[in-house]
């Protein structure tokens, strides 16, 4: 009885050594990782801005950036572009997203292919903005393909003497130059003094190399994605941190530092301004694009602002003025 109750004893006794040391070997495994996760001081967020910029890019991008302000470990944003712009109120609409976000915390731009026309819209409040040196950046202004006539025999009636037109032609110019004078005073304070070009040649939207950016203030530095994502945890005083690529709808891609700039990630897509335009649209789209992206048609002919000439005002139109 005694020898049978001594080799349950010894067997529960070797039993409970190999329990401690299997624990002992898990927890000195899990240990660095454990130690890794509490250490960061925050995290970084990447925002890709990618392809055409339309209402659906506004709002997925939008949704980034709101969930980057929202988030308490977010300490800082990293928009990277690999876009030649796009719709003009859907720019305009990232822009003041961007800004909002640069208010409450440090957010520096990459420009990995392109920052075009709405595209650098878009990040013109960013703190820094890096570029590689075969990077475009620029082209900024307003362009639109100039209004159809409607057939009156389509229409069976209509209320207010402008219902047809939508004003006449000089109220779309103004318009152009309006839209155009917001995106120059954006891209003046979002530079805040650094710009080495005048408004009138900021105005003539050409389109840079990301080694001419630098040198007439378009942007800040010569680097890659590595180089943004340190300066922007360097200006939010991050000295361990981690890297979340955003996605719409408040997914997340959770990497480490060294994961995320070993990567290759986010994708460049570029689009044509064809995307954008509607043949059968009697009104006028109002893009931020280079003129480069759009091919003018006896059926579909398109104005930049600086470039338009306004047209003679009619009799009617001097009785008005």
């Amino acid at each position: 009885m005694s020898s049978s109750i001594r080799a349950i004893l010894s067997r529960a006794s070797r039993s409970y050594v190999l329990f401690v040391a299997i624990g002992l070997v898990v927890g000195l495994t899990l240990a660095p990782v454990a130690f890794q996760a509490t250490s960061s001081d925050g995290t970084v967020a990447v925002v890709p801005l990618s392809g055409g910029i339309t209402g659906g890019t506004s709002a997925s991008v939008g949704s980034m950036l709101e969930q980057a302000r929202e988030d308490p470990d977010i300490e800082a944003v990293v928009i990277v572009s690999n876009s030649g712009g796009g719709s003009a109120s859907a720019s305009e609409e990232l822009y003041l997203e961007a800004k909002r976000t640069s208010e409450q915390m440090p957010v520096v731009a990459y420009v990995d292919s392109a920052a075009l026309s709405g595209a650098y819209y878009t990040i013109a409040p960013a703190d820094t903005i890096y570029a590689k040196p075969a990077s475009l950046v620029g082209s900024v202004g307003t362009l639109a393909n100039a209004p159809t006539s409607v057939e009156p025999n389509t229409i069976i009636a209509t209320t207010g003497s402008n219902k047809l037109s939508g004003g006449d032609s000089r109220e779309f110019y103004t318009i152009l130059e309006t839209l155009s004078n917001s995106f120059y005073n954006a891209v003046e304070d979002g530079r805040d003094g650094r710009l080495d070009i005048t408004r009138s040649e900021l105005a003539e939207a050409k389109l840079y190399s990301g080694a001419q950016a630098v040198e007439n203030g378009m942007a800040d530095r010569i680097g890659d994605r590595r180089s943004a994502v340190r300066a922007a945890a360097d200006q939010a005083e991050l000295d361990d941190y981690d890297v979340q690529i955003l996605r719409p709808n408040r997914q997340a891609l959770f990497l480490s530092r060294n994961s995320y700039l070993a990567s290759n990630a986010p994708d460049k897509r570029m689009v044509s301004s064809d995307y954008f335009f509607d043949p059968d649209d009697a009104a006028p789209t109002f893009l931020m694009l280079p003129g480069s992206y759009v091919v003018d048609t006896e059926n579909e002919p398109t104005t930049a602002a600086r470039n338009a000439t306004r047209p003679a005002a009619t009799a009617r139109e001097e009785v008005r003025a």
